[in-house]
């Protein structure tokens, strides 16, 4: 999916490229150089700003929407999601709070399999990114 991104946005770079080109072009039949260069450079100066201002509404609306479904969801989710992690991690404290030599050969031995196993660590960054 990067790449293809990656790929979309340079295609799009290149267009806007052309476009100014072509612009800058058409403005020379009627004015001189230096004017039609400025004039190019103000028509993608407004272009820009309104690109801004275009986003910046949207980004307002997307987050209007995302308060008001928060809203409705009460935010039982997140509170649910808070409690467990503080109880896991509470009772991961005590655990190694009691057994500190068990803990640290348990996590030598994982970092060790990581390490060891390119198959494992991948599996785990998958797990992670998703």
């Amino acid at each position: 999916m990067a790449a293809a991104l990656l790929v979309a946005a340079v295609g799009i770079a290149a267009t806007g490229v052309f476009l100014c080109l072509a612009l800058y072009e058409y403005l020379l039949t009627l004015l001189v150089p230096s004017l039609a260069a400025l004039a190019t450079a103000g028509a993608v100066f407004l272009l820009s700003l309104l690109v801004i201002w275009l986003g910046s509404v949207l980004s307002r609306s997307v987050s209007k929407r995302m308060r008001r479904e928060r809203a409705q969801r009460g935010g039982s989710a997140s509170a649910f999601s808070t409690e467990l992690g503080r109880l896991l991690g509470e009772n991961a404290q005590g655990f190694i709070s009691q057994r500190p030599i068990l803990s640290l050969i348990v996590a030598l031995a994982g970092g060790f399999a990581i390490g060891a196993s390119p198959r494992l660590r991948a599996f785990l960054q998958n797990v992670l990114r998703n």
